[in-house]
C-alpha cells in the first residue's frame, strides 16, 4: 500500500468518528435551504411510489434495505444511490410520494456508517446535495428526531467526503463530490472546515478540466452540459449564503455557458461527439440560463477543444479536429477523429449515432463505423485498454479557413499508420450560402491500399429518396441531394440522440475501382453462370452496383455496429438466430452463380476440346484497383 493510500485510509477511518463535539451539537434544521433548479419526472415518481425505479433504460424492483444489486448495472446503482430521484417525487408531489422518499432517506440512513458504500465522492457528494436541495419537500414537516438525524447524517458523509477528495478522477464527477462539502457548508455554517476544503479543491480542479477556450477537457459536449450544470447548482449555493464567488468559477461560467450554445444544431439538440447522449433541448436552455443569465453570446471558436462550428445562412458544419484528450479525461472518448454533423435550420441531416451505457451498445458506438467519417475494417482508429482509457493516441491536424464567406476545413491525422497508410486527409467545403458542401477523404498509402468505407449517418427524420445516379434527402421542407464518385449503398444505422434508440440510415460510400479486372481469355469462353452474376447483381434504383460480399472483403466484413443492430432486431422481433435461413453473404449471392463443379468443368473441356490450349488451366482475373480517393458532395436543391 502506497503512503497517500494509506493516509487518505487514515484520514477516511478518522472522518467517520464524528465531528469535535459530538453529533448533537449539529442543528436540527438547516440555515440554509436551496431549492432545486432542475425538473423532475412524474412519471418515474409514480413508479418510485409504487415500488419500481427506471433509469437509462433499466427497470428494477426497489425493496427495503437494498441498494445494490448484481443485476443493476453500475450506472443504475450510482443514481440510485445519489437519491437524484428525489426530485421526481417532488415533481409528483403528492402525499404518498413525499412518504416514500421519507421512508427512502430513512431506510439509508439506517445502515450503520460503517458499512455504508461511500468510497464513491462523486455518488456521495450528489446525495447530500439532493437532500437538502429536497429538504423542504420530505424532511421539514417530518419529527425533530428524523430532522436531527439528517442532519447528523450529513455531516458524517460530509467528513467522508473531505477525507477522500481530491481523487485520481478529474472529470465532471469530481464536481458533484464538491458540490455535495458546499451544500453542507451552507445548510450548517457551524461546521467552517467544509467550508475551508471546498475553497481550497475548487480552484485547482477547475483549472484543471477548463481549457482556455471554455471546453472541458474531456472535449465531450455531453461532458460541457454536466459541468455547467453542476457549476450553476454551485453559484446558486454561493449566493444564497452571501459568499464571494472563486474567481476560477465565475470565469468558468462566463467560458463555458458560450461553448455549450455554439454546440447545438438548429433544432436545439447537441452534436453527439465523445460519448454525448441524449437532452432534451428544454434542459439545455435552462442549464444555460442558469449558469449565464445575462446575455446570448456564442462561441466564436473552439480552438483549444479541437472543434470547428462552421456556419453559413442556415447551415451548421461541425467537425471534430483533435485526437482523444489526455489520460483522465479519455472515458468519454470515442474513435470519431474528423467525424462531422450537419444540419440546416432546425432539421439535421448527418450525424453520429451517440452514446450508451448499455450492455451490447458502448464498444459499437464507440468504434469508427458509428460516426460519419472513413474508416478500415482492419484497423480501428484509436486503441482502448480494459479500463477504458486510450492506449494509443493518434494525432489530427487541422486548418479552418475563412475567404469572405466560404469555409474551407483540412485535416490529416497518422491513425491508420499501422495498415501502412502514411496518412488520413479530409477536406471539406462550404459554400457561404449554406447549400453546398463538398469533401474529399483520401488514404496516402505507399503499398497496397487497405480495405475501406465511408459512412454518413443520417438523423432518424431524414426521408431518403433513389433518383437516377443521386440520393435524395429530404430534411424537413428542404430537399438535398448527395452525390459521390464511389459506390453508394444505403444501410441500417442507429441514433442515440433521443430518450430511446431509434432505429434511421446511413449511406456508405467504397471506393470506385480506377480499371476492371481483365480475364486473359474471352468473355464468350467464360462458363455461362459466371456472366449470369453480373446481371443478377446490377441495381435498379440507378445507384452504382455495390461491391460482391463474396469477392469485396470491406463488403462481407460485420462491424460492431452492425451486430449490435442486428440483435437489437432479433430481440425485438423475437427471432431465434439459430433459426436464421443462412449468413448475409450465402443470402446475397444469386442462384445463378450456385453452378456444379462438375458441370461447369464438363462444359470447359467440351468448349475447348479442339484447341491445343485446352489442358492449360484459367487464370484468375487481375485484382481490381481501386481508388484511393472519395469525393462527395451534399447540395440543397432549393438553393
Amino acid at each position: 500500500m502506497g503512503l497517500g493510500r494509506w493516509w487518505r485510509d487514515a484520514r477516511l477511518s478518522f472522518a467517520l468518528l464524528g465531528p469535535l463535539g459530538g453529533l448533537r451539537s449539529i442543528p436540527s434544521t438547516p440555515a440554509q435551504t436551496v431549492r432545486d433548479l432542475w425538473p423532475g419526472d412524474a412519471g418515474n415518481g409514480e413508479r418510485l411510489v409504487r415500488g419500481m425505479a427506471s433509469h437509462g433504460g433499466e427497470t428494477h424492483s426497489i425493496r427495503k434495505g437494498v441498494w445494490t444489486d448484481d443485476n443493476w448495472s453500475p450506472q443504475f446503482r450510482d443514481w440510485f444511490q445519489s437519491f437524484e430521484w428525489l426530485r421526481d417525487l417532488r415533481e409528483l408531489g403528492s402525499e404518498s410520494a413525499r412518504a416514500q422518499a421519507r421512508a427512502l432517506v430513512a431506510d439509508w440512513m439506517a445502515q450503520p456508517i460503517g458499512m455504508t458504500p461511500l468510497e464513491d465522492s462523486s455518488t456521495t457528494g450528489a446525495r447530500i446535495a439532493a437532500w437538502l436541495a429536497q429538504y423542504d419537500f420530505f424532511a421539514a414537516s417530518a419529527d425533530e428526531d428524523y430532522r436531527r438525524a439528517l442532519l447528523q447524517r450529513i455531516v458524517l458523509e460530509a467528513r467522508t467526503l473531505a477525507a477522500i477528495l481530491p481523487t485520481d478522477r478529474h472529470d465532471w464527477t469530481a464536481l458533484r463530490g464538491l458540490k455535495g462539502l458546499l451544500a453542507t457548508a451552507v445548510a450548517i455554517p457551524e461546521q467552517k472546515a467544509f467550508l475551508a476544503r471546498y475553497m481550497r479543491l475548487i480552484d485547482p480542479e477547475l483549472e484543471m478540466q477548463i481549457l482556455p477556450d471554455g471546453c472541458h477537457a474531456s472535449r465531450s459536449p455531453g461532458a460541457q452540459l454536466l459541468v455547467l450544470r453542476e457549476l450553476a447548482e454551485m453559484r446558486l449555493l454561493l449566493q444564497s449564503a452571501r459568499i464571494p464567488m472563486p474567481t476560477t468559477l465565475a470565469s468558468a461560467l462566463d467560458r463555458m455557458a458560450p461553448v455549450l450554445r455554439a454546440f447545438r444544431h438548429g433544432d436545439g439538440r447537441l452534436a453527439l461527439f465523445n460519448g454525448t447522449r441524449s437532452h432534451e433541448p428544454a434542459l439545455i436552455d435552462l442549464i444555460i440560463a442558469r449558469a449565464m443569465p445575462r446575455g446570448n453570446i456564442l462561441a466564436r471558436n473552439m480552438r483549444d477543444g479541437r472543434f470547428v462550428r462552421a456556419t453559413s445562412g442556415n447551415t451548421i458544419l461541425f467537425v471534430d479536429t483533435g485526437g482523444p484528450p489526455p489520460h483522465g479525461f479519455d472515458a468519454l472518448s470515442h474513435g470519431g477523429l474528423m467525424s462531422m454533423e450537419l444540419s440546416s435550420g432546425r432539421s439535421q441531416i448527418v450525424v453520429n449515432c451517440g452514446a450508451s451505457p448499455r450492455p451490447g451498445w458502448h464498444e459499437a458506438l464507440r468504434d469508427a463505423p458509428a460516426h460519419s467519417v472513413l474508416s478500415i475494417p482492419a484497423c480501428p482508429p484509436v486503441l482502448w485498454r480494459r479500463d477504458d482509457s486510450v492506449d494509443v493516441r493518434p494525432d489530427v491536424t487541422w486548418q479552418h479557413s475563412v475567404s469572405g464567406i466560404d469555409h474551407m476545413i483540412e485535416l490529416a491525422s497518422d491513425c491508420y499508420r499501422p495498415v501502412g497508410c502514411g496518412s488520413y486527409r479530409r477536406r471539406m467545403f462550404l459554400s457561404g450560402e449554406g447549400a453546398d458542401l463538398r469533401g474529399e477523404d483520401s488514404l496516402d498509402t505507399a503499398g497496397a491500399l487497405p480495405e475501406f468505407v465511408l459512412r454518413f449517418h443520417l438523423h432518424p427524420s431524414v426521408r431518403i429518396e433513389l433518383e437516377e445516379t443521386d440520393i435524395l434527402l429530404h430534411a424537413g421542407e428542404e430537399v438535398w441531394k448527395f452525390r459521390s464518385d464511389g459506390y453508394s449503398t444505403i444501410e441500417d444505422s442507429i441514433y442515440f440522440g433521443f430518450r430511446d434508440p431509434t432505429p434511421t440510415q446511413q449511406i456508405v460510400v467504397r471506393p470506385a475501382e480506377l480499371q476492371p479486372a481483365v480475364s486473359p481469355v474471352d468473355e464468350e469462353s467464360l462458363p455461362e453462370a459466371a456472366s449470369v452474376k453480373t446481371d443478377e447483381t446490377s441495381r435498379t434504383d440507378g445507384l452504382p452496383a455495390a461491391p460482391d460480399a463474396e469477392t469485396d472483403p470491406a463488403a462481407k466484413q460485420q462491424t460492431p455496429l452492425a451486430r449490435a443492430i442486428d440483435e437489437a432486431k432479433e430481440a425485438d422481433a423475437g427471432v431465434n438466430p439459430e433459426n436464421d435461413s443462412g449468413s448475409f453473404a450465402e443470402a446475397s449471392v444469386p442462384e445463378a452463380t450456385r453452378v456444379d463443379t462438375e458441370e461447369t468443368a464438363a462444359e470447359a473441356s467440351v468448349d475447348r476440346s479442339d484447341t491445343t490450349d485446352a489442358a492449360l488451366p484459367l487464370e484468375p482475373p487481375a485484382p481490381a484497383v481501386l481508388a484511393n480517393t472519395i469525393r462527395w458532395a451534399f447540395t440543397r436543391l432549393d438553393a
